[in-house]
């Protein structure tokens, strides 16, 4: 027997000499922000729209009770979808009934409807009389395709280049495209330039055809493809907090001021000379002017100028009316030349410039805004007072939402109830009541006041929202379920979701504002997504889970079989637990990314290594265990001191069976 203890002692002598001896250590270090979240800000996009009409006029004679359906034709283009069919009636009756999924009306202002719109792809006319009917009516089938366009944020004015038209342009009659960009977005659309690098500006300053194919808002743009050069359109942006515009606010039309411009001479508008009421702005001007030009045969008409930053024209008209007698008695030697344009300018400063030899009368009515509202469980309630209708000609609620937004109906204060009204005028006292919401549900207004009638108290808008989706995926594009989002919009807590097996999780935003997605994994918070868009475009978001198998050998490189194995992933969790076996290997499944403290333990020795995870990988603990008797690990340490002799190899012993059992040893390799 004291043989076999000699040839023990001994064998671990050399084990021990011939391998070096782990450095003990009870702490390691690590920043403060190890395994943050990670802060992702999703752009803010601006929405660019193809939009394709199609227009059919169709004859149709309906005897009574009979019906005919108007199906929606295949779309124009790859990419386009169906936004709404339109059915235009030139002859209102009241036995003319359209009827369909989700059908809007226009009335006119005896109420007759005279258009109706609907954004399934049929709807049904009815003959609900009992004569027969003949009436001709103009189908309009309305196709898009939409493109999200990353704005800029690192500089306070940049260019989106703008391709007109689209290649479907040739299947369709007429196509418009529409560059906008949500009210809550802190940009403005500054100005409009062609291909060829003339301005918008200059267009309405020569007079040009062009001018009356472009128009311009703050926030929206619109090209009519059909009547403009091909190529590349410049759009310039203005970035700063200072364009946030609200979704609700009551527009007022203030009162028409009149001035008259001698030849030669320019009219400058500034915006002292009128006043803006207290919590109310200046939105812009809507402005005419005209003049008739006498001239002598030879003699050419000349044009007056609009200088403004962003003005948009409505209307611009002039001709030449020739002059003589019925007989030779008066030769057609004079000439008038009537001209005038309509404009909306969107700017507090404008010009006009009489270049001609006749003077100009020049009319103009400034427009104000006030922002108004609050929402209330995803609806808007608007409290208009006595003095928000005063000092002005006509008073509207109007609001603009983003495309998850959809407006069903208005209630006003006295509860009539709007819904599914499109551009409509409604008999209203004695006036007619202004009131639209737009077919994608994305826009309304509804007058308020108009030339002395008025309806004052809280309008409630009521809104659908479409949830925000947020799509989360491992590295490999795999779905993620059980992803937690907590959304927060201005630091309140306002929805949570959990991602189901296809790895969307639907975050319920019911207010146009941008809000914060705090990303959980395992209860670990893993990325604050800053959500700057509403958009239906889902929210991309990609988690690291991975396949981690760890190794743990001893001072030899054996393997060590029923050590337990730990991850704990350092100052967040979670903890990965798992057992080696007889190879020496756990493996771990799905391991969250991050920095942790893998630790493998055998009895009561401990080893732990500081790693990184970013990917599938292998983690080797090495440890300093010569070998295992009976369930006993022998590490080097204690083989040196068995050298001491064959009491020292007992004394081992003995610590193994009594002293470990209460006492832990870590190893940490740094």
């Amino acid at each position: 027997m004291n043989g076999i203890r000699r040839i023990l002692v001994a064998i671990l002598l050399v084990m021990a000499v011939a391998i070096p001896i782990m450095v003990l250590a009870t702490q390691y270090q690590v920043s403060p922000n190890v395994n943050a979240p990670t802060t992702i800000n999703q752009p803010y996009y601006a929405s660019l729209e193809y939009i394709d009409y199609i227009n059919t006029t169709r004859t149709v004679t309906l005897t009574p009770g009979q019906s005919i359906t108007i199906q929606a034709p295949l779309p124009p283009g790859p990419g386009y979808v169906l936004d709404y069919i339109e059915v235009h009636i030139s002859q209102p009756s009241p036995a003319l009934v359209i009827s369909g999924s989700g059908v809007m009306y226009s009335e006119n202002e005896i109420g007759a409807v005279v258009s109706a719109y609907t954004r399934s792809n049929q709807l049904t006319i009815t003959n609900a009389g009992n004569k027969p009917i003949n009436e001709t009516i103009t189908i309009t089938y309305v196709f898009i395709k939409e493109e999200y366009l990353a704005l800029n944020t690192s500089a306070t004015s940049f260019t989106l280049n703008v391709a007109i038209p689209d290649e479907s342009i040739q299947y369709v009659t007429q196509q418009v495209v529409e560059l906008s960009i949500p009210n809550y977005m802190p940009f403005e659309i500054a100005g409009v330039a062609l291909p060829n690098g003339t301005t918008l500006s200059q267009l309405v300053s020569e007079w040009s055809p062009l001018a009356n194919y472009i128009k311009i808002e703050p926030k929206y743009a619109e090209f009519i493809a059909n009547e403009l050069p091909p190529g590349q359109y410049q759009v310039i942006i203005n970035y700063g907090s200072e364009y946030v515009m609200p979704s609700a606010m009551l527009v007022k039309g203030t009162e028409f001021l009149n001035y008259t411009v001698n030849p030669g001479q320019t009219l400058e508008i500034t915006g002292s000379e009128f006043g803006v009421p207290p919590g109310w702005n200046l939105l812009g001007y809507i402005v005419v002017v005209y003049t008739v030009q006498p001239l002598i045969v030879g003699e050419q008409p000349g044009h007056f100028e609009i200088v403004a930053n962003r003005v948009s024209p409505v209307s611009l008209y002039s001709t030449l009316v020739q002059v003589s007698g019925i007989s030779y008695l008066l030769p057609p030697f004079i000439r008038f030349a009537p001209m005038f344009g309509i404009y909306i300018v969107y700017d507090r400063y404008f010009e006009v410039v009489d270049n001609l030899d006749v003077p100009l009368v020049v009319t103009f009515m400034p427009i104000i805004y006030k922002p108004v509202g609050q929402w209330v469980n995803g609806n808007l309630q608007v409290t208009v007072t006595d003095a928000d209708v005063s000092g002005g000609l006509w008073t509207a609620l109007v609001v603009q939402l983003p495309e998850i937004a959809h407006i069903y109906k208005i209630v006003t204060p006295s509860g009539t109830v709007y819904t599914g009204l499109v551009n409509s005028e409604v008999p209203w006292g004695s006036a007619e009541r202004l009131v639209s919401i737009s077919p994608d549900g994305s826009q309304a207004y509804i007058a308020v006041s108009t030339l002395g009638v008025s309806e004052t108290g809280t309008y409630t808008v009521y809104v659908n929202w479409t949830p925000i989706t947020m799509h989360f995926t491992n590295t490999v594009n795999t779905p993620i379920s059980g992803v937690v989002v907590k959304a927060y919009v201005n630091g309140s807590l306002v929805a949570t979701a959990v991602s189901g097996s296809d790895g969307n999780a639907y975050v319920s935003i019911d207010e146009p504002a941008p809000f914060t997605a705090v990303v959980y994994y395992e209860g670990v918070p893993l990325y604050y997504v800053n959500v700057n868009s509403l958009i239906n475009q889902p929210i991309q978001v990609t988690i690291g889970l991975y396949n981690v198998t760890v190794l743990f050998v001893g001072a030899r490189n054996q393997a060590i079989p029923n050590a337990k194995i730990t991850l704990y992933r350092v100052g967040t969790g979670p903890v990965y637990n798992g057992t080696t076996n007889s190879i020496g290997t756990a493996s771990f499944t799905n391991v969250l990314s991050g920095t942790y403290l893998v630790t493998a333990q055998y009895g009561n020795l401990k080893y732990s290594e500081l790693v990184t995870i970013n990917g599938n990988d292998v983690i080797t603990i090495k440890s300093d265990i010569l070998a295992i008797i009976d369930g006993f690990p022998i590490t080097t340490t204690e083989a040196l001191i068995g050298t001491l002799g064959l009491g020292g190899a007992a004394a081992i012993a003995f610590a193994f069976a009594n002293g470990r059992r209460n006492k832990e040893y870590e190893v940490v390799t740094m």
